[in-house]
Parts: structure tokens; C-alpha cells; sequence
């Protein structure tokens, strides 16, 4: 089973890879593109998906507050993938056995929810093994996709206000008209 969860995010990471052009045009798509590259975004690691550009653009033309809960929901969701991996207990997760490793298995037995909500809420390169970690210490998946989803819905919108507001407030500096 783990070996099918790593095949399955490598391969996907490579599909990204291969077809980035094509996921780009996701984000004609509104709210469905928004959805399916915050996916991406919660289950790569080695390819970076640029969701925050998308949210934040999109939060210029759309609903902001939509568009943060909707990529919250597909980075939570995309993150379940990677949840899935440290819960059939990868090898490669036990070679992560550092002193960031140590702090994070002492978070999850402490403070677990306030934890896993902190931690999807701030931009953090180091969510991926903290999340896979989860899984590992079979944290509870209904719990975790709930906390998760919080975290990131929070720090999408408010990049998508940042986005609303920013990029409003810049075309009306340089003269322009706001078209939305």
C-alpha cells in the first residue's frame, strides 16, 4: 500500500511536470481550476505548483472568500495523498528521523489539532513530512482533513483578499479603471 501511495504522488508529479502548460489553462476555468491546482498543490512536493499566484489572481476577478475555501479544499484534499503515505508507514518517512522530525512527533502527541491547524495555515515547505508524519502516528484522518482544511481555507483567503484588494488598489494607482 505505500509503495502504491508513493507511485501514485511521483506519478503525479511527473504529469504535472510533463503537462504544466496545460494545468495553467485550469485557471480559465474559474472556481474548477482554482479546485484542481490547489489539488496539485497539496499532493506535490518535488514540483512546484504556483496555487498561490492562481488564488491570488483569481481573488482579483472572483469571490475572494469562494476562492479561498475552494483551494483550501483541494490543498486539504491533496494533502489527504500524502496522509495516506505516512499512514501505510513508508520507508522513506522513517529515513526522516531528524531533529525536526523529533519536534514534530511532540507537537502531534501535545497539541495535536491546534498543531495540524497551525500548520496548514502559514506557508511551510516542511508541511509535507509533517503531514505524512500524521499518517505515520495515525492521527485521525477525519480529524486532520477537518483541521487541515481550516488551516488552509484561512491562508487562502486571505490571499485571495490580498489579491482583491492588491491588485485593485494597483490599477487604480497606475490610472486604470477596476473592471470588476
Amino acid at each position: 500500500m505505500a509503495g502504491i501511495s508513493l507511485l501514485i504522488t511521483a506519478a503525479l508529479c511527473i504529469f504535472v511536470a510533463l503537462y504544466w502548460e496545460d494545468f495553467t489553462n485550469f485557471a480559465k476555468y474559474g472556481y474548477v481550476g482554482v479546485l484542481v491546482i490547489s489539488f496539485l498543490a497539496g499532493i506535490t512536493l518535488f514540483v512546484p505548483v504556483p496555487s498561490v499566484l492562481v488564488v491570488f489572481t483569481l481573488g482579483a476577478v472572483l469571490n475572494p472568500v469562494l476562492i479561498g475555501l475552494i483551494a483550501g479544499l483541494g490543498e486539504a484534499m491533496g494533502s489527504m495523498m500524502v496522509y495516506v503515505t505516512g499512514l501505510t508507514g513508508a520507508r522513506p518517512m522513517h529515513a526522516l528521523d531528524s531533529n525536526v522530525m523529533k519536534k514534530f512527533q511532540i507537537w502531534m502527541k501535545t497539541r495535536g489539532a491546534i498543531s495540524v491547524f497551525a500548520m496548514s495555515a502559514i506557508f511551510n515547505p516542511l508541511f509535507y513530512p509533517f503531514t505524512a508524519l500524521a499518517g505515520m502516528m495515525h492521527f485521525g484522518w477525519w480529524r486532520f482533513f477537518l483541521l487541515c482544511l481550516a488551516g488552509k481555507a484561512v491562508k487562502n483567503t486571505l490571499v485571495a483578499g490580498a489579491g482583491f484588494y492588491g491588485v485593485k488598489a494597483l490599477i487604480t494607482l497606475l490610472g486604470g479603471h477596476w473592471p470588476f
